[in-house]
């Protein structure tokens, strides 16, 4: 199964965030295709570098993925993060994974709970 040292990180001049993984076959399921597993855990990860990268702290305290098409060993996935609702203590986020024809794979809706500073 692949990790989170196999992704890499990607931002653009327009301030774009986002993680690719090109699956290996480890990352195989019983028919033939990428394991949602795999496609679940580069949502995560986006996720957690995407916290990192502007700062936050937080605990998913909600996720739910939906998958629209099979992703397959070699073809390299994509995910992005866009904030949908930030409050003082949630924030919800959506995170879209591609391959590279643009097809949309899964999507991911993730609430995020802000630690709280001590005063």
């Amino acid at each position: 199964m692949q990790e989170p040292k196999d992704m890499i990180f990607e931002q653009d001049e327009t301030d774009g965030f986002r993680v690719s993984l090109c699956p290996t076959e480890s990352s195989k399921n019983g028919n033939g295709a990428v394991h949602g597993g795999v496609i679940f855990l580069l949502c995560e990860e986006t996720m957690a570098r995407y916290m990192h990268h502007v700062g936050k702290k937080g605990a998913a305290a909600e996720a739910n993925i939906h998958y629209y098409r099979p992703a397959w060993i070699g073809e390299k996935m994509t995910a992005s993060v866009s904030e949908r609702k930030i409050g003082k203590r949630l924030g919800t986020y959506l995170i879209e994974v591609k391959n590279e024809k643009e097809d949309l794979l899964a999507e991911t809706m993730i609430t995020i709970s802000y630690f709280q500073q001590p005063v």
